[in-house]
């Protein structure tokens, strides 16, 4: 039986990372990870890169005291929209401290989720109604990009301001289910494209049936990818 490669296991959380591109003084950006391996890092920019570009990274994880830094190469980026790429980095240098870190939680996060369980961030592309709560008149559809136990990453058509209150309902995929809740917007909407603003919202209200049916869906979803 083959052995499991478990420096290529990758882990979908929320976390983020600062970058410069080696040898273009003055480009510097700062981007949510998709996910992440001991190996490379994958996340979507609205800046083009070329192949050859070697970046300079500062990670910024949680559960991880200190920032991990390593040198990676973009190794393929792929065209969403006209302003937005899917980008995919490996690693040419990280030292065996930073390497060991991210591995542990990467182990940690998979095989052990009754303390992290709820900030483990799976994809989910579905669509999301939602009103406000201030003026529940005002209504609108969005999409879901990703999702944890505490809330979700939005594609909104408007920049909504931090604090601004939300109704949404959404279904999970595969049958598991329809999820209500009451959020807010934690995050500042970050314009990605010309008419879609990415917004982080963390859920205020939401029934212990509709978070276990989040949990159950990241860990099926994990599972799948083991």
């Amino acid at each position: 039986m083959m052995k499991e490669k478990r420096g290529f296991i990758r882990l979908n959380i929320d976390a983020h990372a600062i970058y410069t591109i080696k040898g273009k003084d003055g480009v510097r950006d700062m981007v949510s990870l998709e996910d992440i391996s001991s190996e490379g890092i994958r996340f979507i920019s609205n800046m083009h890169l070329q192949n050859s570009d070697l970046l300079q990274l500062t990670l910024q994880i949680p559960g991880i005291d200190k920032d991990v830094t390593a040198l990676g190469q973009v190794i393929w980026q792929r065209q969403l929209t006209m302003h937005l790429f899917d980008t995919g980095i490996r690693f040419t240098k990280i030292d065996k401290d930073n390497k060991k870190k991210l591995i542990d939680f990467i182990q940690y996060s998979r095989g052990r989720n009754i303390e992290r369980r709820e900030y483990i961030r799976s994809g989910l592309k579905t669509g999301i109604k939602y009103s406000l709560i201030s003026d529940p008149g005002i209504q609108g559809d969005c999409f879901s990009v990703d999702v944890c136990a505490l809330g979700l990453k939005i594609m909104l058509r408007e920049k909504l301001e931090k604090g601004t209150q939300l109704r949404i309902v959404f279904n999970l995929p595969d049958g598991k289910g329809e999820v209500v809740a009451k959020c807010t917007v934690v995050a500042w909407g970050k314009q990605a494209e010309q008419e879609l603003f990415e917004t982080g919202v963390e859920f205020l209200e939401i029934s212990e049936e509709d978070k276990g049916k989040i949990i159950n869906y990241i860990q099926e979803t994990l599972s799948r990818e083991k």
